[in-house]
């Protein structure tokens, strides 16, 4: 996987301008971009052509006429990606527009074989493509935490692009949580930001100037990380912090606080004022903070980004992060924060890691996406010998020029 900043393309660098401005003038994009007026001018009027930027007449500078003074933003009522993560119980499924906003999203367990899984993902996204209006799917994407879960990034990827006829990309759960910031907030790039992931699985990336970890399996781990929890965990030891995070929902179920033992049914009950899941959920958040400290201090970042629901789902549990990790750092403060994204946190990583391709080169990814709607529907023709037709779950759909 590559990242927004590298590989870029000089409309994608355009592209990537007027998303962070929201609305951007011509000159500010010259001026941001070290390009000059007529490059920029070339590129909006065929980014603009393409349906990825539309004009802004209603925001034009007063005092002046001519196209140069008609803004411009990204343009996100017709295009939209795919995005599927995989996680140990709960699969997220989700659309986004251009922006990475999620505009609709499903769940299904996490079950079954890889490719039956994805296939069975991939049809739901079709479902969802379907509800919400015209739009063109044009890129895809699934993420996991593969080698906790013991999954393939190539099966996953092979099956949602055979699915759905699109451009598919594959990323580390935690690399595609880092994508997704970096999308909505372009100052992380600056430096060296520490994301840290947990939610049933945790994870830890560490970007450096923009540049996201590549490939589907190549982030740190911190699964084993020891804390003084006594959770067991798979590899035989005991106090392991991918097993201590995880252990939350069944030890809420064994004390007969929910009815299965999910986490999100442990968040809910200590919301409502149970207080030994409130208690559950503040010794977790204390080996966290401790967790994030030891993180910090070997990868001395310029800040830390907290994402996933052990981080957000519990309000309460925010203030016993930090005092853990005040407590156990020692390299003094840091900037840290906890991810806008919430509870679409997954959603979001996945549709970032689906934008990356159109960020970097829009031209180049669409005329990919359009490759593999003209083979989609070469391979549904009717043959002459009456062969069977290969058939996919989505209509091929063709980008008009805006």
């Amino acid at each position: 996987m590559n990242t927004f900043l590298q590989d870029s393309s000089t409309a994608g660098l355009v592209l990537r301008t007027v998303l962070h401005h929201g609305v951007a003038f011509r000159d500010q994009i010259a001026e941001a971009t070290g390009l000059s007026a007529a490059t920029v001018g070339r590129q909006v009027t065929a980014l603009a052509r393409c349906g990825l930027l539309r004009e802004r007449p209603d925001c034009t500078r007063s005092g002046h006429v001519g196209r140069p003074s008609i803004p411009v933003e990204v343009d996100d009522r017709r295009l939209s990606a795919g995005a599927v993560h995989i996680g140990r119980l709960v699969t997220t499924v989700a659309l986004t527009d251009l922006r990475g906003r999620v505009l609709g999203i499903a769940h299904l367990p996490t079950r079954g074989s890889d490719r039956d899984l994805v296939t069975a993902a991939a049809r739901r996204l079709v479902g969802l493509q379907a509800g919400i209006g015209d739009r063109v799917l044009v890129t895809a994407a699934v993420v996991a935490p593969w080698e906790a879960l013991d999954r393939s990034p190539v099966v996953a990827g092979r099956t949602l692009r055979d699915v759905t006829t699109l451009p598919t990309a594959t990323a580390d759960h935690v690399a595609a949580v880092a994508a997704a910031d970096l999308l909505s907030s372009p100052d992380h790039a600056q430096g060296t930001t520490a994301y840290v992931y947990a939610r049933e699985t945790v994870g830890v990336a560490s970007v450096h100037d923009g540049v996201v970890p590549s490939g589907g399996r190549r982030t740190g781990s911190v699964t084993h990380l020891p804390t003084t929890s006594d959770a067991p965990c798979s590899c035989g030891s005991r106090g392991c912090l991918g097993a201590t995070v995880a252990a939350i929902g069944p030890a809420a179920h064994a004390a007969g606080i929910v009815s299965r033992p999910d986490v999100e049914l442990v968040h809910a009950a200590a919301l409502a004022g149970d207080p030994t899941a409130h208690d559950l959920l503040m010794t977790r958040a204390d080996h966290l903070g401790r967790a994030v400290a030891i993180i910090r201090d070997l990868l001395d970042p310029h800040r830390v980004v907290l994402a996933g629901q052990a981080f957000t789902a519990y309000p309460p549990a925010a203030s016993v992060v930090l005092e853990a990790f005040r407590r156990t750092t020692s390299l003094g403060p840091v900037p840290i924060t906890l991810s806008r994204f919430g509870a679409e946190v997954q959603a979001a990583a996945a549709g970032a890691i689906a934008l990356g391709p159109v960020y970097r080169d829009p031209v180049a990814a669409l005329d990919r996406h359009e490759r593999l709607v003209q083979r989609s529907r070469n391979t549904r023709r009717p043959r002459p010998n009456g062969a069977a037709v290969s058939r996919t779950s989505t209509p091929a759909a063709r980008l008009q020029p805006a």
